[in-house]
């Protein structure tokens, strides 16, 4: 018998870690039964990790043990609301005794969409509501700082004479009244490719640029997207529909409130595909938002080593001729990277820059720097005037300049700043500081203050 994963296991779900266990919710896709069968039949899985990286597929006992004996399946739903959760319902009947269950909405007679489940232990979950109808992907985003969800959903768009995927904002306090969608075209745009992504794609040796997946993760004030660009080559479809071929690479992007979003000078790429043959060398999908662990970002995503599209026909059919074993192809895949560590200030030789110390939450001041060949200096000085921006007085404290500090290096994320002969709590609290840096073959992430005023 056919596993619930022999089409394909791949991400688009969450992962997080709780109580030193990871958890991910992610998808499995069956075969179909024949070519003329939609090509897309996912269903929501769930694996448990201790270390992130080796994963076990619990037997759940949830659903589908007659056709799937000791599967790791979630029917949704069940009860509770420690946990919210987004799924797409695609308009095919549900699946024979997994998702045919009492309380599922029958996406064949309108149940179709974007919907919320709510569950208090994350394996047993609940309806909730129906958020829209629109596209086959979203990102659900629970933002505690600001005490509300944040909905990312995929839906069709015109740039020029093409149509596009693009991802509408949504957002909710309570998980199911949504505000930010009154209907198609009354939405809140939020992810959309324009003309300078089509240039990257052009550069790349495609033709337009398409958003095709995000994940949201919160980094201090700032809102930090992880995005898929699908760069698309021809034939496109002449219609308002999908294009299906293309290569993607991934890029980050940063918000304040979650809809207006910017990306560093050129939209450069913040993680490229695989090398030829390898399991990600085709495209990849983000997972909906970074795990934090220990002193480490990991970030979870689908990839497969062969274009989006390859196997199937324009109209989404399958293409015959392919093989089982050649479609199950997809894995799920984890890259990391140093916390906070998105965006740096460096000097390949020697340069020096000054910032506002802003608020001093305590005496300690302490940075996130890269210096393994090099290193980092500080120097305090006093500011005319409080407000932002003002200038300094002098190019430094006594007992505070370059020369007085301990110099930084070696690769630290919270690398405490020393100085000879003086300490910080010397400085009165309510003395506007500029703080000077001076990088040697160096870069610097974020500053912080900390400890005791």
């Amino acid at each position: 018998m056919r596993s619930w994963g022999a089409a394909l296991t791949t991400i688009w779900g969450s992962v997080i870690k709780e109580n030193g266990l990871f958890r991910m919710w992610h998808w499995g896709m069956r075969e179909a039964e024949s070519e003329k069968e939609p090509a897309d039949r996912p269903l929501v899985c769930y694996s448990e990790s201790e270390d992130g990286i080796h994963w076990r597929k619990p037997n759940l006992k949830i659903t589908g043990q007659k056709r799937y004996p000791g599967n790791n399946l979630l029917a949704l739903p069940g009860s509770g609301a420690k946990y919210l959760a987004v799924t797409i319902m695609y308009p095919v009947p549900l699946e024979r005794d997994v998702t045919d269950v009492p309380g599922n909405p029958d996406p064949t007679k309108g149940g179709g969409g974007t919907h919320i489940w709510a569950s208090d232990d994350g394996l047993h979950w609940r309806h909730v509501t129906k958020a829209l109808h629109h596209g086959d992907w979203a990102c659900l985003y629970p933002d505690r700082a600001t005490n509300r969800y944040l909905l990312y959903n995929k839906c069709g768009a015109l740039h020029g004479m093409t149509s596009r995927r693009i991802a509408i904002g949504l957002e909710s306090r309570d998980g199911k009244h949504w505000e930010g969608y009154n209907g198609i075209r009354q939405w809140r745009e939020t992810f959309v490719a324009d003309d300078y992504d089509d240039a990257v794609a052009q550069q790349r040796g495609c033709l337009l640029a398409e958003i095709y997946g995000v994940g949201v993760y919160r980094a201090g004030e700032l809102l930090i997207s992880v995005q898929s660009l699908l760069n698309v080559w021809p034939p496109l479809r002449p219609m308002f529909a999908q294009n299906p071929n293309g290569l993607c690479h991934v890029r980050l992007g940063f918000s304040h409130d979650g809809f207006n979003w910017r990306y560093p000078k050129g939209r450069p790429a913040w993680m490229e595909l695989g090398a030829p043959g390898e399991l990600d060398a085709g495209f990849v999908v983000p997972s909906s938002t970074l795990v934090e662990d220990d002193d480490d970002l990991l970030f979870y995503y689908g990839g497969t080593k062969y274009d989006h599209g390859w196997s199937i026909n324009p109209d989404f059919s399958i293409r015959a001729g392919i093989g089982t074993d050649e479609r199950d192809s997809c894995r799920v895949m984890m890259a990391k990277i140093r916390r906070d560590r998105f965006a740096s200030l460096a000097s390949t030789y020697i340069n020096r820059f000054d910032v506002d110390a802003d608020h001093r939450f305590g005496d300690e001041l302490s940075v996130n720097a890269l210096a393994k060949n090099g290193s980092v200096r500080v120097a305090l000085a006093e500011k005319t005037d409080h407000y932002h921006g003002s200038l300094r007085k002098h190019d430094h404290l006594p007992g505070f300049s370059f020369d007085d500090c301990i110099p930084i290096t070696g690769d630290q994320l919270r690398a405490p700043v020393r100085f000879k002969k003086a300490r910080i709590s010397d400085i009165p609290a309510d003395k506007p500081l500029t703080l000077r840096f001076e990088l040697t073959r160096a870069e610097i992430f974020a500053y912080e203050w900390s400890g005791q005023k």
